[in-house]
């Protein structure tokens, strides 16, 4: 009589469990690059700054 597997044999669950471990240090301190919106308005904002100081 054979038994039903229960999932990954123990060194397989090991293998993606430090591969889960190695991409959480590896992004780590990633942020996504700004958006278009974002890009824009940091670009308005200089733009102010710049025709203020002309004043």
């Amino acid at each position: 009589m054979r038994i039903p597997s229960i999932g990954l044999p123990l060194d397989e669950r090991r293998i993606v469990r430090e591969g889960y471990r190695l991409a959480e240090r590896m992004l780590a301190g990633y942020e996504d690059p700004p958006g278009p919106v974002a890009i824009i308005g940091k670009w308005l904002a200089q733009l102010r700054v710049m025709v203020l100081a002309r004043d």
